[in-house]
């Protein structure tokens, strides 16, 4: 983890892949952060969409060396990072795509999608559903959104195609609340 911590500080000064505010705070704010979805993975293949500088993904398939992780971002200069990022930490469980969220994701594929500073749980449902196995669930780091899933659809409105519940989760350093939404097909 250190040596990743190390490699994000390094080339975040040439493409900016947190912000320079962050940096300080990387651990906390964003190492962290990642770490504490750990218990609501499921299953073995997880896909971690708009992954920017391979967070969550990098630090949970450092400490998930038994679960396959795809690594998605629609910029090239991000996913040349993440080349060397895997090299270095010869990560043999992280796969790269470099596509657009909104582009066709295999389907059934993965067992946990992971989204963190992408979009609201509502808006991305619809996008990555196709792409989850049968069984599986989708985790929104819906603290880092401004506009998160709508509180009816929490748990139980029978009009939409999944059931979302939250957890809320202490982050050390972080005054924030951290919320997840986890979301599953009906």
């Amino acid at each position: 983890m250190l040596r990743f911590v190390a490699l994000v500080k390094k080339w975040n000064r040439s493409i900016n892949l947190i912000s320079r505010q962050d940096i300080d705070r990387l651990w906390s704010r964003h190492i962290l952060d990642s770490l504490s979805v750990s218990p609501y993975l499921h299953g073995v293949s997880v896909l971690d969409i708009g992954t920017g500088a391979g967070l969550p993904g990098i630090p949970l398939a450092i400490v998930n060396p038994e679960r396959q992780f795809t690594l998605c971002d629609r910029m090239a200069k991000r996913i040349r990072f993440l080349r060397v990022v895997k090299s270095e930490l010869q990560l043999s469980n992280v796969d790269l795509l470099e596509q657009d969220v909104t582009a066709e994701h295999r389907a059934g594929r993965f067992d946990t999608v992971l989204a963190r500073a992408v979009a609201p749980s509502a808006k991305l449902w619809p996008m990555l559903e196709p792409a989850l196995n049968h069984g599986a669930r989708m985790v929104v780091f819906s603290s880092t959104q401004e506009n998160s899933a709508d509180p009816k659809d929490q748990g139980g409105d029978e009009k939409t195609e999944y059931r979302c519940r939250t957890e809320r989760i202490a982050v050390p350093d972080i005054e924030q609340p951290h919320v997840l939404e986890i979301l599953e097909r009906r």
